[in-house]
């Protein structure tokens, strides 16, 4: 694994979560602010369409030690040590997947999502492609069980993909079903930045708390009906919680990248 060097230093000039609008998100791309949330973006009845959507999908599990499920494709998975012709050909199954989850809802969570950053930001807002194709954007999960502390960096993660240029990385969720208890996600203001030697793979799952102890940081609580939008780069770590009987933490979402020109891709 790569070493790791000192953290650089917190960046947050202001507390607390903030509306959606055009220098707020820009703001938020680099890292000057720690949470973005849009309260009321879908109605109760329209969570409850997704919920009863999602849990009727083809939900998967990650290799990981607390029990995450999930629907659609995440490129994290093709990063290392596999073709990127791997990725991209596994992208139309997982579209479909998604697609036929959506087409049982009352709503499109990602249209509206995009629609909405669109609305706000000057320059064009769409799914990341590159020469081989579209990538795929839209993960559903149900994290019940909470996530280990964590990060997502595309110039680290995947700098073999056009999402490796990227100068600023967000993720949005939005929520469809709240625990009862517990679940809330924790974001450190301590931007991943490790020494990566040439090879090697830098590891941004299961990391140390040492990196982030001492370093301010945001709680967020998962509401359903909302999207929270947060800079991915920050280590993050959703706690465990407990649901209503049969429920979950349910969500969909996707990161975020600015481009070079400032275009805004989605992927997942």
């Amino acid at each position: 694994m790569g070493r790791t060097m000192q953290v650089p230093p917190p960046t947050w000039t202001a507390e607390g979560e903030f509306d959606l609008n055009t220098e707020n998100l820009r703001l938020l791309l680099d890292n000057r602010i720690a949470v973005i949330r849009i309260p009321g973006f879908a109605t109760p009845a329209e969570c409850k369409s997704f919920v009863a959507a999602a849990r009727s999908g083809p939900i998967k599990y990650y290799s990981v030690a607390t029990r995450i499920g999930y629907i659609g494709l995440a490129q994290y998975e093709y990063r290392w040590g596999r073709p990127k012709e791997d990725f991209f050909e596994a992208v139309p199954q997982a579209r479909r997947e998604l697609d036929e989850v959506i087409s049982h809802c009352s709503f499109n969570p990602m249209e509206r999502l995009i629609a909405r950053l669109q609305a706000v930001w000057p320059r064009p807002v769409g799914v990341a492609q590159e020469e081989m194709g579209l990538y795929y954007a839209g993960i559903i999960r149900f994290t019940g069980e909470g996530v280990a502390l964590h990060c997502d960096w595309a110039p680290l993660n995947s700098p073999h993909y056009a999402i490796g240029q990227i100068d600023g990385q967000l993720g949005w969720n939005f929520f469809a079903e709240e625990l009862a208890t517990g679940g809330q996600t924790t974001v450190h203001n301590a931007p991943w930045a490790p020494e990566v030697k040439p090879g090697d793979i830098p590891q941004s799952y299961g990391l140390d708390p040492a990196l982030v102890a001492g370093s301010p940081k945001a709680v967020y609580q998962a509401t359903a009906g909302d999207v929270v939008i947060f800079n991915t780069r920050n280590p993050h770590e959703i706690a465990g919680g407990v649901a209503e009987p049969g429920g979950s933490r349910i969500s969909i979402g996707s990161f975020v990248g600015r481009m070079p020109d400032h275009q805004l891709m989605l992927w997942s």
